[in-house]
């Protein structure tokens, strides 16, 4: 598995080169290959639950660990905003090559790219559970996900 990691990276790198002078939802598009390829390698399968934002929004992420995240990400492109993760978390999204926020969550949402956010803040809500067999990402307005 660790051989698969580190090709994914690598795959990761190559496909980025081009996406960085493009914008960021080319980058949000790959944030999501990439996790969705993490999560293959792992064999996880990923249920999505609920309609994800047509639009650009910020997206609470309610997620236990750095695996569960990435099956937000695999559900819905989007750029983590990475100040409120966890130091290893954000070593992690760097050793895979996944892209983060690198401008203002304003910005990313005036480009027409969603912003993965931890805080807890958002007006729509990413909760990802373990499920049999993988994780299920559940999308809805935080007053109706229910705690895991």
């Amino acid at each position: 598995m660790i051989l698969a990691f580190a090709g994914l990276a690598i795959d990761a790198r190559t496909a980025l080169r081009g996406c960085v002078r493009r914008g960021s939802h080319e980058r949000a598009t790959a944030a999501r290959w990439i996790a969705a390829n993490a999560m293959a390698a792992r064999g996880a399968r990923i249920v999505v639950e609920g309609e994800p934002p047509e639009e650009a929004s910020v997206l609470g992420l309610r997620a236990a660990s750095f695996t569960s995240m990435l099956a937000a990400l695999a559900a819905v492109p989007a750029l983590v905003d990475t100040m409120a993760l966890p130091a290893h978390w954000r070593l992690a999204l760097r050793a895979l090559g996944l892209p983060s926020l690198d401008r203002s969550p304003s910005e990313a949402l005036a480009e027409g790219v969603c912003v993965l956010s931890p805080d807890g803040t958002a007006p729509c809500e990413l909760a990802v559970d373990i499920a049999p067999h993988g994780y299920r990402v559940r999308v809805a307005a935080p007053s109706r996900v229910l705690p895991a």
